[in-house]
């Protein structure tokens, strides 16, 4: 490739990557705002909407009679079998 072709295409992409971040620059900067929440449209949760399920202790499982322990799922995670093709 000849040397003045080579400076001008060098010339050309930074020329069009510049004006390209500006428009991108430009569109978002005119772009919509989101509007601010209204107090109205929040929910707030008072502690007293907060109600959990007390834990049940070991006492309450032998005073049951139900000596079989809660099942928890343990969540299985997969990853994929990593392989290359190549010495």
């Amino acid at each position: 490739m000849h040397k003045l072709a080579k400076t001008l295409l060098h010339l050309w992409i930074s020329l069009v990557s510049v004006v390209a971040f500006a428009l991108g620059w430009a569109f978002l900067a005119h772009a919509q705002k989101p509007t601010p929440l209204i107090a109205s449209q929040v929910q707030v949760l008072t502690p007293s909407q907060l109600v959990l399920e007390p834990i049940p202790t070991l006492d309450d499982y032998l005073k049951s009679g139900n000596l079989q322990a809660p099942v928890f799922q343990n969540p299985t995670v997969s990853f994929p079998t990593l392989r290359t093709r190549g010495s």
